[in-house]
């Protein structure tokens, strides 16, 4: 029997400048407990945080992000490739 993994994607727009910040920041969110998959690109005018995960974690990597006094705001988040904004989790 194969099992269902339902793979979560989160977009976050950062205030994250440099990679020294960067990397303190991705090993952060690995600290976690939930398995992720994370990239943050300075490249970007927003700074986007995009974090993979089989858990709707988004207020645990704001939450996260916020202890290092950086900006996290989520810009959207995916369930299986349909935003989570046209759905219902109940």
């Amino acid at each position: 029997m194969i099992a269902t993994m339902y793979k979560f994607v989160s977009i976050f727009k950062t205030n994250v400048q440099t990679l020294t910040d960067k990397i303190h920041i991705l090993e952060g969110l690995q600290s976690l407990k939930t398995p992720l998959i994370v990239s943050l690109d300075l490249e970007d005018e927003d700074r986007v945080l995009r974090v993979e995960s089989n858990e709707h974690v988004v207020p645990q990597i704001v939450s996260k992000v916020d202890e290092y006094n950086f900006k996290c705001e989520e810009l959207d988040s995916f369930l299986m490739g349909i935003p989570l904004r046209t759905m219902s989790l109940s």
